[in-house]
């Protein structure tokens, strides 16, 4: 018997933005990224660390050593879709762990990066998937931010697509989405500023400061980036995922084309050491300085707590997080500190709830 054949896949558009009307200091990120099919970031001068670098960092003793001989106890929500299903339907979001994040908002729910087992079958977690594939709501796009293994997981997207059928969609960044396992069949790919619609809402790809890698002959072969999903009506909630990116002066631009986000949904982990992560993950203060230039109400932070991947100790991101917040005079109800499995709602601008 023959495998049913996917609903057709919505057709990316551009989105109507005038260059004229876009501040100067923000049509870099807006131009050309793409040349004989190896993509990079147009504004960037700095190279990404190489081979060499790599193993002069795993060579090189860790400041941080002493505090990580104490392990983190990381804490996972119990019962987290009962939880999540006590807030407002119109809009809510879930932190899994690392950068897997649930987004509810009117009728639309998306997951974004997502990840139930470990990195490749190889690295194990810290904190446990707060809850598994099966007791996931339904779920009408899997969002892919880049294809560095801790975000696109191949077991995870089969389970999905095993669990959800056909019609399940798989949205990815150019030249991504030959990267899916085979079963996820309803694909689309986005350029930065292109957006496909949902019913009443929006997906759209934004620029990341960021790479891809997947295989040693791949390097950039594929692009990265975050998402912005956006509600219909004429006051849409909306969420910002930026995927992996260091800090770079995209947000501003990101903010300028989606004014009013409601809730960006930022790393706090996997900063150090600064010399070798700086150019592609931001520190807790580079988060900050994100946020206020997306100009975002609230902050949830990611990338932290559930896999151990670099010098700093798995639970320093929320301390520096909150150094960080009083040093940019930002109020700490801005951003959100959750467990894994815990949930925000987007109330609306500038008030939400978490659970």
């Amino acid at each position: 018997m023959l495998a049913p054949m996917p609903t057709a896949s919505p057709q990316p558009r551009d989105l109507p933005l005038e260059r004229a009307d876009l501040p100067a200091e923000l049509s870099i990120y807006f131009a050309d990224h793409c040349r004989r099919g190896v993509f990079f970031n147009p504004w960037q001068t700095t190279a990404k660390p190489g081979a060499a670098d790599l193993l002069r960092w795993h060579a090189s003793s860790n400041p941080w050593a002493e505090a990580k001989r104490h392990k983190h106890e990381a804490e996972v929500l119990a019962e987290a879709m009962d939880a999540r299903t006590a807030l407002p339907a119109a809009g809510r979001v879930t932190w899994l762990g690392h950068a897997s994040i649930l987004v509810q908002i009117d009728d639309l729910t998306v997951l974004i990066d997502p990840i139930f087992g470990k990195i490749g079958g190889l690295l194990p977690r810290a904190a446990a998937a707060p809850v598994s594939v099966a007791e996931l709501p339904p779920i009408d796009a899997v969002l892919i931010s880049h294809g560095h293994y801790d975000h696109l997981d191949a077991a995870s997207l089969r389970a999905l697509s095993k669990r959800f059928g056909p019609d399940l969609l798989f949205a990815t960044p150019l030249g991504l989405s030959r990267s899916l396992p085979r079963r996820c069949r309803r694909r689309v790919e986005l350029d930065w500023w292109q957006s496909i619609e949902l019913g009443d809402a929006s997906i759209h790809l934004v620029p990341a400061q960021h790479w891809h890698k997947r295989t040693p002959l791949d390097t950039n072969r594929a692009l990265w980036g975050g998402w912005v999903i956006r509600g219909g009506g004429s006051a849409p909630r909306s969420v910002y995922h930026s995927g992996d990116t260091g800090y770079f002066g995209g947000f501003a631009a990101i903010g300028h084309v989606f004014p009013h986000v409601d809730l960006a949904v930022l790393p706090i982990g996997a900063w150090e050491p600064r010399w070798f992560m700086q150019t592609q993950h931001m520190n807790p203060d580079d988060t900050v300085r994100a946020l206020q230039d997306l100009g975002a109400s609230s902050l949830l932070a990611m990338h932290w707590g559930t896999f151990d991947l670099t010098d700093e100790p798995l639970d320093e991101g929320p301390r520096a997080l909150r150094t960080a917040l009083k040093e940019h005079s930002v109020a700490p109800e801005r951003a959100h500190v959750l467990a894994h499995g815990g949930s925000v709602a987007l109330l609306s601008t500038g008030d939400a709830a978490s659970a």
